[in-house]
């Protein structure tokens, strides 16, 4: 029963690789079926984990990625309303006489 399970968890390509390279008679690829499915297994959880590996690296690559673009995006909003700033300031200093609304001439 957990044979069978085993072996529909497993992609099949993999179970007939492992089964094609053991042309022994019936009664002995009988028991080397067993081995077989649980070899092929084997091999399918290691790829998994090294699957699993590589993707937590790709992400935690990504999330360093993330969060120094998030440091940049934050610093640029900084600079922007700093500078922002300081420009109506000095627009302010330099044009309080030629607005519109002080020179009606009235």
């Amino acid at each position: 029963m957990a044979l069978q399970e085993m072996q529909a968890l497993l992609p099949s390509p993999q179970i007939a690789a492992v089964e094609a390279k053991s042309p022994e008679s019936a009664a002995a690829q009988s028991s080397n079926s067993k081995a077989a499915k649980v070899e092929s297994a084997i091999d399918y959880i290691k790829q998994l984990k090294q699957e699993v590996s590589e993707r937590d690296r790709l992400i935690e690559s990504k999330d360093q990625e993330m969060e120094q673009l998030r440091k940049e995006l934050a610093a640029l909003r900084r600079s922007s309303s700093v500078g922002s700033a300081a420009e109506i300031a000095a627009q302010l200093k330099t044009e309080p006489s030629s607005s519109p609304n002080t020179d009606n001439g009235t």
